[in-house]
C-alpha cells in the first residue's frame, strides 16, 4: 500500500534503508509462499493507527500459536489468478485447463481456510474475522473440478460428446497402428525399413523407408531425414484410417474448446469475488510470513500504545540478529547481540548517548527507530515481551553523511536541512532520531545549535534521541529538566567496547587512552591535553571514574542477581520435595484408612457370621459362648490394628471431655460405623445391643452419637465406613445394574452429609443414557441435593454428574 493519512510519515525518503527495515523487508518476502504474498510485503507500510496495529499484532500471535500447536494451516495452493481472472473477464474468452485447474486449487484453499478458522473462532477469534472475508465457492470449485484433472487436462467425462469421441479416437488409432505395423513389417522384410516402428510426421502417422526404396513402398511422402537417409511415407493402405483419426482429433479439439469456454463462462459472475478473496489470501501469506520471520529472530509481542513512552528490555538489533543467524549458517560461527535496555518518554523526553566512537551509540539508536518502524507494520520485535512501545505519527531521522557535490550541499548543510524540516514538523507525536549532533563545522557553534535545537524539540514534547561527542551536550542534559544522559560502556581496561547502554551515565569518548595505544608520543598527549585544557581533562576523568564505579556496582549486582537465582532455585527444590513428603504423608494415611475401612467390613461380616451361627446353633449355650469368645477376640484383634492404622488425633481432640452415657443412648464402639443401642450401665462397662447381637464393653471404648450423626448412622448402617472415609468426592459406577449404582449413590449421599461435604461427583458414563437418567431421577428425590448438573467437558461432560448438597 501506499502512503495514506493513516499511515506513519517518515522523513528523509531513505529512511528505510537507514534504519536496517530494507533487510527486514527483505527476510519477510524470503518467508512468503506466493507472489500474492510477496506483493503484500512490497506494498507494507508503518501505521500509526493503534487499534489498527494490534489488530494486526494480535493476527500474527494467534497464526504463530495456529502454526505451533494446531493442525496445519491450510495455506497451500496460495496461486495468483489476477491475469488469468482479467483473460476470463470478456464474453467468450477461454482459458486453458491449466488455468482453471489453478482457479479450483484456490478455491479448494479458500473453502478449507475459511473452515478452519470458522471452527475455532474461539480460540483465533482475529483471524476468525479476516478469514470471513474469504467466499468459499463449492458448487463452482466441483464443476471445474469434473471437468479439468489435476494436471489441468480435461477429462473424458468433461460431456458425453468428448467421451464418445475419445472411445472413437482411441479404437482408430488402435485399427491405424495395427495397419502401420503390418506395412512396415513387410518393408522390414523386403529391406525398405530403417527402424521397427511408426511416428508421426506432420500430424500423419508414418513408417521409416530408406531413401532408396521410396518408390518400392506405395504411400504419400511427408517428411525426410535430416541426413537425407531416411524417408517418412504414410503407406496407401492407411490413408483412410489417417483421414479418420485426423478427423476424430479435429472434432475433440472442437469439443474441449466447447467446454473450456463454457467453463471460463462459469468463472465470469464470480471475479469479484474470487479477487476479493485473493486480496485475502495475500494477507494470509504475508500473516505467516510475519510470524515465520518471528520465530526466526525469537521476537514477541510487546505492550504497545500511543503514550510516546519507550520501554526496551534486552531487545536486539534485528539486522544484527538476522546477520549473524546467517553468519552462523554459512560459517558455523555463533554470535550474539548484546540487548538493549533503553527508557525515552515518561520522565524525559530527550536522551543524549555520549561514549567513544565505535562503541555502539548509532547502533542503539538506530535499534529503537527500526523497532518502533516494525511494529507500526504489525511485526512482533526481537525483545522482551514486558517491553513498553508506542506509536508514532512522524518518524524522522538524521542518520549519515548525506554531503552532495551535484546538490552543493557539505555534511553541515544537509545536517542543517534535516534540522529545518525537523522543526517545522515536530510535534509531540514525533520520534527524532539525530546522529552526531552539531558536527561538520565549528566545534563551540555546532555544540550551541545542537543544544539550542534540542532545547526547542524538548519544550515541544517530541521524542528525541541523539548521539554526540559535544562535552557542552553533556553538561545541557545534566542540567536540563526533560533531558537525561547516557552511554555505551567502555571496558578500560581493554579499551574496547562492551556494546552496553547506561542510562543517566555520560560517556567519556577515551581519545587520550586510546590514542596512547595507538602509539602517539607521550610529548604529543600532554602537549593536546594542556590545549583541551585543565578543566575539560577535569571532566573528562570525573567522568571515566563515574563509568569505572557504575560498571563494578554492575558487577556485584549480576553476582548478587546470581545468588538470588541460586536461592530462588534452592527454595524451589525445597517447596518441591515438602510438597513431594506431603503427598507421600497423604498416600500412606490414605492406605492405612484404606486398610481401616477393610477391617471394618471384615468386622462386619464377622458379625453377621456370628449372629447366623448362635440362630443356626439356636442358641445352645456352648454354641454361643464359643461364639462370642471367638467374636471378642477377633474385636481386641481388629481394634488393634484399627488403633495402629488410624491417625494420631490432635491434642485438643484428645482433651476434649466425652459426654456422661445414659440408658437408651446411641453409641458407636471404636470409631465403627454400626450403631448400638445402650441397654444397661454398671460401673465402666456397658450393656449395649447391635442388632440381635448384645455384649459388654469398657464404656471408654463407646462413642455417643449426636442427632445428625444418629441419623447419619441409619442411613449407613448397611454399609458402615470410617469418619474419616466419610469424606469421599466422587465414585466410579460404570457398568454397575441400576440398583447396584442407586446404592452406590445413596451411600456416596448419606456420607456427604454427614462428612459436611457440598460437592460431590458420579462417574456414570455416557452409554445409553439409562444409567445417567436414573440416578438422576433418584437424586431429585433426595431433600439433601439442592441441585445436579453435567461436568464441564474437560472433566467428563454429560459422563459425570456433579451433585451440589445443601
Amino acid at each position: 500500500m501506499s502512503p495514506t493519512d493513516a499511515t506513519l510519515h517518515g522523513y528523509p525518503d531513505t529512511l528505510e534503508t537507514r534504519l536496517g527495515f530494507d533487510v527486514v523487508r527483505e527476510a519477510l518476502k524470503a518467508q512468503t509462499l506466493s507472489p500474492l504474498g510477496a506483493e503484500a510485503v512490497a506494498q507494507l507500510w508503518p501505521l500509526r493507527d493503534l487499534e489498527a496495529v494490534k489488530a494486526e499484532l494480535a493476527r500474527v500471535e494467534e497464526l504463530q500459536q495456529a502454526l505451533r500447536f494446531d493442525d496445519p494451516v491450510p495455506l497451500e495452493n496460495l496461486i495468483d489468478l489476477r491475469p488469468w481472472l482479467v483473460q476470463a473477464a470478456p464474453e467468450g474468452s477461454r482459458l486453458e485447463g491449466e488455468a482453471l485447474e489453478a482457479v479450483r486449487r484456490v478455491l479448494m484453499t479458500v473453502r478449507l481456510l475459511a473452515r478452519y478458522f470458522r471452527e475455532r473462532r474461539s480460540k483465533y477469534p482475529a483471524l476468525a474475522v479476516l478469514a470471513e472475508r474469504l467466499t468459499p465457492l463449492p458448487e463452482l470449485e466441483q464443476r471445474l473440478a469434473a471437468v479439468v484433472d489435476e494436471d489441468g487436462q480435461v477429462r473424458d467425462d468433461a460431456s458425453p460428446e468428448l467421451r464418445r469421441l475419445r472411445r472413437q479416437l482411441a479404437l482408430q488409432r488402435q485399427r491405424l497402428r495395427e495397419a502401420l505395423l503390418e506395412a512396415l513389417r513387410d518393408a522390414i522384410r523386403q529391406g525398405y525399413a530403417t527402424e521397427d516402428q511408426p511416428t508421426i510426421r506432420n500430424g500423419r502417422m508414418v513408417i521409416p523407408v530408406r531413401a532408396e526404396a521410396r518408390r518400392k513402398v506405395p504411400g504419400f511422402v511427408h517428411d525426410t531425414s535430416a541426413s537425407g537417409q531416411t524417408v517418412y511415407i504414410e503407406p496407401a493402405s492407411c490413408l483412410d484410417l489417417n483421414n479418420a483419426v485426423r478427423e476424430l482429433e479435429l472434432a475433440e479439439l472442437r469439443e474441449i474448446d466447447r467446454i473450456l469456454r463454457e467453463a471460463t463462462g462459469w468463472l465470469r459472475p464470480h471475479l469479484s469475488a474470487l479477487k476479493a478473496s485473493l486480496e485475502v489470501l495475500g494477507h494470509f501469506d504475508l500473516l505467516q510470513a510475519k510470524a515465520r520471520l518471528a520465530e526466526l529472530m525469537d521476537a514477541h509481542v510487546p505492550e504497545v500504545a500511543a503514550d510516546g513512552v519507550i520501554e526496551l528490555k534486552r531487545a536486539r538489533n534485528p539486522v544484527l540478529v538476522l546477520h549473524f543467524r546467517r553468519l552462523q549458517e554459512t560459517t558455523g560461527e555463533v554470535r550474539e547481540v548484546v540487548p538493549l535496555d533503553l527508557t525515552l518518554g515518561r520522565t524525559f523526553h530527550t536522551l543524549i548517548i555520549t561514549g567513544p566512537n565505535a562503541g555502539g551509540k548509532t547502533v542503539a539508536m538506530k535499534t529503537v527507530g527500526l523497532l518502533v518502524l516494525m511494529l507500526a507494520c504489525g511485526l512482533p520485535i526481537p525483545a522482551d515481551p514486558a517491553s513498553h512501545v508506542s506509536l508514532f505519527d512522524q518518524l524522522l531521522i538524521d542518520i549519515g553523511d548525506e554531503q552532495s557535490v551535484e546538490a552543493d550541499l557539505s555534511t553541515f548543510s544537509a545536517h542543517m536541512t534535516h534540522m529545518a524540516y525537523m522543526l517545522a514538523r515536530a510535534d509531540a507525536r514525533t520520534l527524532i532520531l539525530i546522529d552526531e549532533a552539531g558536527t561538520g563545522t565549528d566545534p563551540d557553534e555546532g555544540a550551541a545549535l545542537a543544544q539550542a535545537i534540542l532545547e526547542e524539540l524538548t519544550r515541544r514534547g517530541a521524542r528525541t534521541i541523539a548521539t554526540t561527542h559535544h562535552g557542552a551536550l553533556k553538561v545541557f542534559a545534566y542540567e536540563t529538566e526533560g533531558v537525561e544522559n547516557g552511554s555505551m560502556q567502555f571496558d578500560q581496561a581493554t579499551l574496547s567496547p562492551t556494546y552496553r547502554f547506561q542510562l543517566g551515565v555520560p560517556g567519556s569518548s577515551y581519545a587520550f587512552e586510546i590514542a596512547r595505544r595507538m602509539g602517539i608520543p607521550e610529548p604529543v598527549l600532554a602537549r593536546a591535553q594542556a590545549l583541551v585544557g585543565r578543566q575539560q581533562v577535569a571532566l573528562e576523568a570525573l567522568v571515566r571514574t563515574l563509568e569505572a564505579r557504575n560498571q563494578e556496582l554492575e558487577a556485584r549486582q549480576a553476582a548478587l542477581t546470581e545468588e538470588q537465582a541460586r536461592l530462588e532455585q534452592l527454595r524451589r527444590e525445597y517447596e518441591a520435595r515438602r510438597a513431594q513428603l506431603e503427598a507421600e504423608t497423604e498416600a500412606i494415611r490414605q492406605r492405612a484408612l484404606e486398610e481401616a475401612e477393610q477391617l471394618l467390613k471384615e468386622a462386619n461380616a464377622r458379625i453377621e457370621r456370628t449372629i447366623r451361627e448362635i440362630k443356626e446353633a439356636q442358641a445352645e449355650r456352648e454354641a454361643t459362648r464359643a461364639a462370642r469368645e471367638a467374636l471378642e477376640r477377633f474385636r481386641r484383634r481388629l481394634h488393634e490394628q484399627r488403633r495402629r492404622a488410624r491417625p494420631k488425633p490432635a491434642a485438643a481432640a484428645a482433651e476434649e471431655p466425652q459426654p456422661t452415657l445414659a440408658v437408651g443412648d446411641q453409641v458407636v464402639l471404636d470409631e465403627g460405623g454400626t450403631p448400638a443401642e445402650v441397654l444397661a450401665l454398671e460401673d465402666d462397662e456397658a450393656l449395649i445391643a447391635v442388632g440381635s447381637l448384645k455384649m459388654r464393653v469398657p464404656v471408654s471404648r463407646l462413642r455417643r452419637l449426636n442427632r445428625a450423626a444418629r441419623r447419619a448412622q441409619r442411613r449407613t448402617a448397611t454399609g458402615a465406613t470410617l469418619p474419616a472415609l466419610q469424606a469421599r468426592t466422587r465414585i466410579d459406577v460404570r457398568g454397575y445394574r441400576v440398583d447396584e449404582a442407586l446404592q452406590a449413590v445413596e451411600r456416596l449421599i448419606d456420607e456427604a452429609v454427614a462428612g459436611g461435604v457440598r460437592e460431590v461427583e458420579v462417574l456414570h458414563g455416557k452409554g445409553t443414557g439409562a444409567l445417567r437418567q436414573a440416578i438422576r431421577s433418584y437424586l431429585q428425590g433426595r431433600p439433601e441435593v439442592e441441585r445436579f448438573e453435567d461436568a464441564p467437558w474437560e472433566q467428563g461432560g454429560p459422563g459425570v454428574t456433579r451433585i451440589w448438597l445443601k
